[in-house]
């Protein structure tokens, strides 16, 4: 799993072009505002392999980096170019939601980029340090 996470002022998203052929055409746009961890999520193969431990990990993470930089929204967008080895489309689906039901059980409010779509951003990424995070596991 590679996480690169973003605290961002803001947020905005709009739906370019669908990439997977099993997903339906869509027409996304929104803004989110107030503050939240965007996080760049890469599920790995091995992360299919012990995907509890997989998904634990990431919620710890994100929890923690939420905590840190005071915010309640996490933002969740699938990213597979971190690591040279990507998790098939399924699967990385699969590991990516389990982890968002996780955190809106805890009380995050949790968005998520469109699936199997390119997109087009806008963001506004806070200044200190703690402000971008990677983690690799």
């Amino acid at each position: 799993m590679k996480l690169l996470m973003l605290h961002v002022r803001e947020f905005w998203l709009k739906s370019y072009e669908r990439n997977l052929e099993t997903e339906p055409e869509q027409q996304t746009e929104k803004t989110i505002g107030g503050g939240a961890v965007l996080a760049w999520i890469h599920v790995e193969p091995h992360d299919v392999e012990d995907e509890a431990t997989a998904v634990r990990k990431t919620l710890k993470n994100l929890k923690w980096h939420a905590r840190k930089v005071e915010v309640n929204q996490l933002i969740l967008h699938s990213f597979a170019h971190l690591a040279e080895e990507t998790a098939e489309p399924v699967a990385s689906r699969r590991v990516i939601e389990a982890v968002g039901e996780r955190l809106e059980s805890v009380g995050y409010e949790v968005h998520h980029t469109p699936w199997g779509h390119f997109n087009e951003f806008q963001m506004h990424v806070e200044g200190p340090g703690i402000a971008k995070v990677f983690k690799s596991f």
